[in-house]
């Protein structure tokens, strides 16, 4: 897969002063930090085109930040802007051993002046959430486990007191930065996917493709796209256990960016009932559990390997799994012909973060089963 221009140092990557949101809608005055240059690419991938039986096109969202990329910095401009503006000097936040959301809020909260604490759960040991966890560690990220998701809250909670007694200034930021303020950054996306398909000249496609992990994404996008009037088709693909996002937290995350706009400007639309018909969540590639590859998966990356994408087995592999099969399988008596897939795994090298990090201590090992 042809490599689109990116930055070649962080030297060159300057931060956009304004969004598409501010412009489009002026009264808006939400914090936000800047960490993204700009729309990040759209393409059309011929190569995957070809292997997949139909138009292949890619948001490339990977390209957020030539440091570290991916969905989770577009979450973190709205995160860490709203916490900087409440004066918090502390991140507190969740994820699995390997999370990406977490080693990017460690990356960007400490060049931020922020301190950060991640409660984690254990995960699925892979060379990849082994450098995921090192790369945390590297950061500065201050490590708390726990054994299960349920007691993530009452781990969290204590930890709010304990800073507080100490005289820190907490921000507690959701597994992923999933809620109605980090949906924000992917209004934003969906924003920039509608204006850069008008740009182009290009067809609407028939299905959006992207993770459903803590669910942030895909609501945030379904509100952008609702406010452009671009009413595609967004699939969801499940890479989390059915009990932590439903269709209400899904719900919940819409009317909560919607409200958080439409306060700020009333002119923002209140699109709520446009924005939850446009997502469908697809079950069919959770597998066995979260990290976990199943045989499509496998087939995914040997695909998107062979032309030029790197996915990982958490999230991407699985998201274009169901790519794949909605070229194959058909649906109503009918194929569809172009899917827009949002690669939301970052490019950016992850050896530069671990060359100086320390080894994963004895307390840890229980995050890697």
């Amino acid at each position: 897969m042809a490599e689109p221009e990116r930055a070649s140092t962080e030297g060159t990557h300057v931060p956009s002063k304004t969004t598409l949101l501010e412009t489009r809608w002026p009264k808006l005055a939400l914090p936000r930090l800047p960490l993204i240059a700009g729309p990040t690419p759209l393409q059309h991938d011929e190569a995957l085109s070809r292997a997949a039986g139909g138009e292949v096109w890619i948001k490339r969202d990977d390209l957020t930040h030539p440091v570290y990329g991916g969905n989770k910095v577009r979450k973190l401009e709205r995160l860490l802007g709203d916490a900087i503006a409440q004066g918090a000097d502390t991140i507190i936040t969740t994820g699995a051993a390997g999370s990406h959301h977490v080693l990017a809020t460690a990356l960007f909260g400490r060049r931020h002046g922020l301190t950060v604490h991640a409660v984690l759960v254990p995960q699925a040991a892979s060379e990849h959430v082994t450098l995921d966890l090192r790369a945390m560690l590297g950061q500065g990220a201050e490590i708390h486990p726990v054994s299960f998701y349920s007691a993530v809250p009452a781990a969290t909670a204590a930890l709010v007191a304990k800073l507080r007694l100490e005289g820190r200034r907490p921000y507690v930021i959701p597994p992923g930065g999933s809620n109605g303020t980090g949906a924000l950054g992917y209004v934003e996306a969906g924003l920039e996917l509608a204006q850069q398909l008008l740009e182009r000249r290009a067809p609407e496609p028939d299905a959006i493709v992207v993770p459903l992990g803590s669910g942030g994404t895909v609501a945030g996008l379904a509100v952008g796209l609702a406010a452009a009037g671009c009413v595609v088709p967004i699939h969801g693909v499940r890479v989390t256990p059915r009990a932590l996002v439903g269709r209400a937290f899904l719900l919940a995350q819409i009317r909560g960016a919607i409200e958080r706009l439409h306060s700020s400007d009333d002119r923002f639309p209140r699109i709520t009932g446009v924005a939850s018909s446009l997502y469908r969540i697809e079950e069919d590639e959770l597998g066995d559990g979260y990290g976990l590859p199943t045989p499509r998966s496998r087939e995914a990356m040997r695909v998107a390997e062979a032309a030029g994408l790197h996915l990982d087995t958490t999230y991407t592999a699985k998201t274009f799994a169901h790519v794949l099969r909605l070229f194959r399988e058909s649906r109503g008596g009918k194929k569809l012909g172009r899917v827009l897939y949002v690669h939301t795994l970052s490019s950016a090298p992850l050896q530069p973060l671990v060359e100086r990090a320390p080894s994963i201590p004895h307390r840890l090992d229980k995050l890697l089963t």
